[in-house]
C-alpha cells in the first residue's frame, strides 16, 4: 500500500513581511523563533521578536512603540505573498539593555498569523475584525 501525502502549501515569508514593514524605524532589528503550522499546513503562526535600541532609554522606547503600532496594523497591509490574518504582542515592549554595554534596548515578542494568498484573491482589504478577503479588481 502507498501513502499518499498531502501536497506542500508554500507559506509566505512573514518575516520578510514584517521587516519591508518596520525596517524605516531606525534601530530596530527582527528575527522569528517559532513557526506553527495547522492541521492542514495552510495557516502558519509565527512567534517574532523584535528589538528596539537607540542612545537613550526613552527614545528606545519610543521606536518599540512605533513597532509595536505598525504590527498592530499588519492585517490592514497590503501583500502579495500573502494575508495576514492577526498580529498582536505577547510580550513586552520590555526593558531589556543589552547585555555587553548595557545600551538602551527594549524587546517584545509578538504573535502574528498568516497564510498564502488563495488563486484569485488579490489583497487584504484591512477588515481587522474579520479578515474578509477581497477579490481581485
Amino acid at each position: 500500500m502507498t501513502t499518499v501525502y498531502p501536497p506542500v502549501v508554500a507559506q509566505p515569508d512573514a518575516e520578510a513581511f514584517v521587516w519591508s514593514v518596520i525596517s524605516s524605524i531606525p534601530g530596530v532589528t527582527s528575527f522569528s523563533y517559532a513557526v506553527v503550522f495547522d492541521w492542514i499546513g495552510f495557516n502558519a503562526t509565527y512567534g517574532m521578536q523584535i528589538d528596539a535600541r537607540a542612545s537613550t532609554k526613552q527614545a528606545a522606547r519610543d521606536r518599540a512603540e512605533a513597532v509595536r503600532q505598525a504590527v498592530l496594523n499588519l492585517p490592514g497591509e497590503p501583500w502579495a505573498d500573502g494575508v495576514c490574518t492577526y498580529a498582536e504582542p505577547v510580550e513586552g515592549p520590555f526593558w531589556f539593555p543589552d547585555g555587553d554595554d548595557a545600551s538602551p534596548r527594549y524587546t517584545a515578542r509578538y504573535e502574528i498569523h498568516v497564510h498564502p494568498v488563495p488563486s484569485g484573491i488579490a489583497r487584504h482589504d484591512g477588515a481587522r475584525d474579520t479578515g474578509r478577503i477581497v477579490g481581485k479588481e
